[in-house]
């Protein structure tokens, strides 16, 4: 337990730096679209949170995310408008719950940093993710490389064995795709809904 609030210390202060140092605030949405028959989606998602290391004791972080589409998202054919739409709904619903439960798994002191953006519990406005150009030069936020065909194993995001401390990097960047898991079924913060857990399943592309 001791090593587990220390990590989680370390965590908070190292992701605090960068987003004071680095300029590493929020990302507006550029446009996009996602193509019909691809199955990896590029989710974007914006953190607002408080801790005295930040300027002015707010903080704002940004971190992108690729995700294989739900089964029922890549065979959809109703086209790009259609597609494009779902696959922005799905980053805006789905994604922003996991990830903001996610950070809970491996930052023990997110409750409190985002208690102020969520005063009545649950995600309030402490994340906001969704669709989200793969590169710059590029509109597509969908793409395949044929790696989310089958459906992902219900591995638990768990601290101590698959996604704990390394998330975060000695610069602060965070890296979610480093929790080796794929729903979580605790790590809720007070005044979350009961039925924020478990969350829904999720998959990222190997590699």
């Amino acid at each position: 337990m001791r090593h587990l609030l220390l990590a989680i210390g370390f965590a908070a202060v190292a992701v605090i730096v960068a987003c004071n140092l680095s300029g590493n605030g929020h990302i507006t949405q550029k446009p996009f679209f996602a193509a019909p028959g691809d199955d990896v989606v590029s989710c974007a998602c914006n953190l607002t949170f408080d801790n005295e290391h930040c300027s002015g004791g707010h903080c704002a972080a940004h971190f992108t995310l690729a995700l294989c589409l739900p089964p029922a998202l890549q065979a959809a054919d109703g086209g790009v408008d259609m597609l494009s739409a779902a696959a922005d709904e799905y980053c805006r619903d789905t994604v922003t719950h996991v990830v903001y439960h996610m950070i809970k798994v491996f930052n023990g002191g997110w409750c409190d940093y985002k208690a102020p953006y969520a005063p009545d519990g649950g995600v309030g406005s402490s994340v906001s993710c969704f669709a989200e150009p793969i590169e710059g030069s590029m509109r597509a936020t969908t793409h395949d490389d044929g790696t989310c065909r089958m459906s992902c194993a219900a591995v638990d995001c768990d601290y101590d064995t698959n996604c704990g401390s390394d998330v975060q990097d000695s610069d602060g960047t965070i890296h979610p795709d480093r929790c080796k898991c794929s729903i979580i079924t605790r790590y809720g913060c007070p005044g979350d809904p009961p039925g924020d857990l478990p969350t829904a399943l999720f998959c990222r592309p190997p590699g």
